[in-house]
């Protein structure tokens, strides 16, 4: 498929990008679910929680739009006033 000339920042019509960001609890799967939807193991996975400590983003490239997703830390409940 031909790429059409475009200047930088331009897009063809109708393509669409945008942010995903995969927000929950310690240890429910986050980064295995972005794993899952990239196809490629772009985020480490373990047993243990708190593994993911600092934000990772995965590029999905297709056709009609590009999504970046954003693994997160997992969010925890405080125990106390100051955490």
């Amino acid at each position: 498929m031909a790429q059409p000339d475009l200047e930088l920042g331009a897009s063809p019509d109708g393509y669409r990008s945008g942010f995903v960001s995969i927000v929950g609890r310690p240890n429910v799967g986050k980064s295995t679910l972005l794993n899952q939807i990239l196809r490629s193991k772009v985020a480490i996975t373990s047993e243990r929680p708190q593994t993911t400590r600092n934000a990772i983003r995965g590029v999905h490239t297709s056709d009609r739009a590009q999504l970046v997703f954003v693994d997160t830390p997992g969010l925890h409940k405080p125990r106390r006033a100051l955490g």
